[in-house]
């Protein structure tokens, strides 16, 4: 029997571009294009400048649309799977909106 293998990528030109989804929008993006948000120590929302923080990541959208529908129902809270409301700390979030 022969096996098949699926999605392998070969040769020097092919490499993986991992596609992230805006919470806010949907829209789903190559994620260099994003801009990935975690939690810190204190439970607020932070921007991840290098992608590699620790802990379940969110990923947005740099439009202004995006941003300011963040609050609207409950996106954080389901994208970080919390209860409760999360603050985001906009000292720490400082990025150009489109």
């Amino acid at each position: 029997m022969k096996r098949v293998e699926k999605n392998r990528l070969t040769g020097p030109n092919k490499t993986h571009i991992p596609i992230r989804t805006c919470i806010s929008c949907g829209t789903k993006r190559d994620k260099k294009e994003l801009i990935r948000l975690v939690l810190d120590v204190q439970g607020s929302v932070v921007r991840d400048g290098n992608l590699k923080g620790n802990g379940r990541g969110a990923y947005v959208c740099p439009r202004k649309s995006c941003w300011e529908n963040l609050e609207k129902d409950k996106r954080l809270m389901k994208a970080f799977r919390k209860t409760i409301p999360i603050a985001i700390n906009q000292g720490h979030i400082v990025t150009r909106m489109e």
